[in-house]
C-alpha cells in the first residue's frame, strides 16, 4: 500500500536526524538558483485546523518537516512534495522502484555522515582558535592570575582556610558554563554543594583547587586541554570547549596521616618499671590531692611472704679439757 510505504519512509527520514547537523544551522538548500519570489499579492492558502483530520494531517506534515529541516545536505523541497503526491495518489506514477529508493536513501545517509564529520571538525577548530584568542586577551587583565598548568582565575572572595592537597576531599559550590555563556551545570540552583576527592575531577579543577584556600571564591577559565579536549561531553560540552566556572571552596577535609605503630620503639625495662610504679595507684594519688574518693579499686595488698630471719650462728667449739 502506497500510504504505508510513505509512512515508513517518514520514519526512516526521522531516524536520519541523528546524522543531521545543528538545528540552528542554515537549512539545506538546493545549489541551483531559486526561482523568483511570487508576487506580493499572492499569499499561501490558509490551512484550516478545525477538524481532527486537519490537525493530524498538519501534525504529520510538521513531523516530516522537522526531519527534513535537520538534514545537513542539499535537498529539493519541490521534488519531495511531488514524491509524496506520487505515493499518495494512485492515479500518479512513482518514478523509483523500492530498491532504487532504498539505495538513494543509503547514499543520503552516507553523505550526511560525511558532512557531519566535516562540520564537527570545523567547529572544533573554530572553538580552539576562539579560546586561544580569548585566553591571550584575558591574561592581560591585572586581576587575572594563572596556575602552573594554565588555568586562569580571578579571586571574587578571599579565603583564610587551608589549601587542599591532591589527597584531600573538598566541598564546593560551582556554576559551569561555556564561553558563550551557555550554562551546563549549577550546584547553587540545586541547593546542594558537591563533595569529591581532589584527584577525582578533571585536571584543570585539580590545578585550580590546589591554589585556593577554604572560604575562597573564584571565577576560572579552564582550557579544553585541561578539561574534556576534542571529545567533549556531547551534547552539553562540545569539542575543544573552554569551560568557565565560578567555584567556592566551602570545606577542605584533610587526609589524616596513618601512624605506623611498628615504628614506635618499646620502652626500656627500667623505664617501664618506673612507669608502672607511677601509674599503679592513680586513684590514691588523686585522692591525696583532692580529698575525693574515686571509684577505682585500690591496688591489692602484696602477697609476698616476708623473708625468714637468718639462723643463729653455731657457738664456737669449746676447748679441750686439760
Amino acid at each position: 500500500m502506497k500510504f504505508t510505504y510513505i509512512a515508513l519512509a517518514a520514519v526512516s527520514c526521522t531516524a536520519l536526524v541523528a546524522c543531521g547537523g545543528n538545528k540552528n544551522a542554515a537549512p539545506a538548500t538546493d545549489p541551483t538558483p531559486a526561482t523568483a519570489p511570487a508576487a506580493a499579492t499572492e499569499t499561501a492558502p490558509k490551512v484550516s485546523l478545525d477538524s481532527a483530520i486537519d490537525r493530524y494531517s498538519y501534525a504529520l506534515g510538521m513531523d516530516l518537516g522537522k526531519a527534513i529541516a535537520n538534514i545537513n545536505v542539499p535537498l529539493k523541497l519541490d521534488v519531495i512534495i511531488e514524491a509524496i503526491k506520487d505515493e499518495v495518489d494512485s492515479n500518479r506514477t512513482v518514478l523509483l522502484a523500492d530498491s532504487s529508493a532504498e539505495t538513494a536513501l543509503q547514499d543520503l545517509l552516507l553523505k550526511m555522515q560525511q558532512q557531519k564529520q566535516a562540520d564537527e571538525k570545523a567547529a572544533a577548530k573554530k572553538a580552539l582558535d576562539e579560546q586561544a584568542a580569548f585566553l591571550a586577551k584575558n591574561i592581560t587583565d591585572s586581576t587575572v592570575k594563572v596556575t602552573t598548568k594554565g588555568v586562569q582565575y580571578k579571586v571574587i572572595k578571599d579565603g583564610a582556610g587551608v589549601t587542599p592537597k591532591a589527597s584531600d576531599k573538598v566541598q564546593v559550590h560551582y556554576i559551569g558554563s561555556l564561553l558563550d555563556g551557555t550554562e551546563f551545570d549549577n550546584s547553587v540552583k540545586r541547593g546542594e554543594p558537591l563533595e569529591f576527592p581532589v584527584s577525582a575531577v578533571i585536571e584543570g579543577w585539580q590545578d585550580l583547587l590546589q591554589v585556593m584556600k577554604e572560604g575562597m571564591k573564584v571565577k576560572a577559565w579552564i582550557p579544553s586541554a585541561l578539561a574534556y579536549g576534542e571529545a567533549g561531553v556531547p551534547p552539553m560540552i562540545p569539542a575543544n570547549a573552554l569551560l568557565v566556572f565560578e567555584v567556592e571552596l566551602l570545606k577542605v577535609y584533610t587526609e589524616t596521616p596513618t601512624v605506623d605503630t611498628t615504628a614506635v620503639a618499646p620502652a626500656a625495662p627500667a623505664d617501664a618499671a618506673a612507669a608502672g610504679a607511677a601509674t599503679a595507684e592513680p586513684a590514691k594519688a588523686d585522692a591525696a590531692k583532692t580529698g575525693e574518693v574515686t571509684s577505682v579499686e585500690p591496688a591489692a595488698p602484696e602477697t609476698t611472704k616476708p623473708a625468714k630471719p637468718a639462723k643463729e650462728q653455731k657457738k664456737p667449739a669449746k676447748g679441750k679439757k686439760k
